[in-house]
């Protein structure tokens, strides 16, 4: 795993838009799938981003995180297509969460309630619900997860 820079943008950006393509079907992807470089360098410098790389470098998963009032806020966990259920998105999850300040008291991701395998997965990786958001994009439900940090870690 290895922190995202500025020259890793077009990688973030084209890996983004393969993995949310995906949902296309079930929803309208154009706000993950239409970020410009400037967002996403904005990005860089107020959020952790953290990449997934292959032995000869290709980015094969992002994930970035803030802290907002004591909460770590996962966004845009994002694997490619062709290597996802390999564990790249769990560990860029266990990455991003050791990531996280001592000053945080709570670990959030969001996902839409519609997709069951990303459901599943948070589930897995030990999260728990927290809230719903109904109707919050375009219409369709949010479902929220909690973690608290683990504080046995050295961050």
């Amino acid at each position: 795993m290895t922190i995202a820079t500025d020259r890793d943008v077009p990688a973030i950006l084209n890996l983004q838009a393969k993995a949310f393509l995906a949902h296309g079907k079930i929803f309208d992807v154009s706000l993950w799938t239409n970020e410009t470089p400037g967002e996403l360098l904005a990005d860089l410098d107020q959020m952790t981003v953290m990449l997934a790389r292959s032995a000869d470098g290709e980015v094969l998963g992002s994930v970035r995180a803030r802290e907002l009032e004591g909460v770590w806020i996962i966004r845009k966990l994002s694997v490619s297509p062709d290597h996802q259920k390999r564990g790249i998105g769990r560990a860029l999850v266990g990455v991003i969460e050791a990531s996280a300040p001592k000053t945080c008291h709570k670990i959030s991701v969001c996902t839409m309630l519609r997709l069951g395998d990303n459901v599943r997965f948070f589930l897995d990786c030990g999260y728990r619900p927290d809230y719903l958001m109904a109707g919050h994009y375009n219409r369709l439900d949010l479902i929220c997860f909690r973690k608290n940090p683990e504080r046995t870690q050295s961050r």
